[in-house]
């Protein structure tokens, strides 16, 4: 998690600069929001996802309730989010696409993350 939060560290820094050279600074502030919302998504789904204790003899029900439990929280997050963003075109394009973009980053940071400690963990199987 801390490469990943220094990975978004940098990469904010570098939004934040690159929309105040364009002279965009409502862009900027989405950018901080969008950024935010997705660390906390992030945060909110570690913590559900570490509450989550199935026992090793726990049956197909019980698992698909656990993941359930997940997906319908993730919806909620996904949801609330989304009208966010709708809402945020009413105080400004620039706004609201800065938030976007913050979002997409860090996603894109969390599944690249993702995606090298999975290839990791498979590389050190074989």
């Amino acid at each position: 998690m801390r490469r990943m939060s220094v990975t978004i560290a940098l990469l904010t820094a570098l939004a934040l600069g690159a929309t105040l050279v364009l002279g965009k600074p409502a862009m900027a502030g989405g950018v901080v929001i969008g950024v935010a919302l997705s660390i906390f998504n992030l945060r909110l789904l570690d913590r559900q996802v570490a509450r989550v204790h199935l026992p090793a003899d726990a049956d197909k029900a019980g698992k698909k309730r656990a993941r359930n439990a997940i997906a319908r929280a993730a919806g909620v997050r996904l949801g609330l989010v989304t009208a966010l963003v709708v809402f945020s075109f009413i105080i400004g394009v620039d706004f609201s696409l800065g938030i976007v973009t913050g979002l997409a980053y860090c996603q894109l940071v969390f599944i690249l993350n993702t995606f090298r400690v999975v290839t990791s963990a498979n590389t050190e199987e074989r």
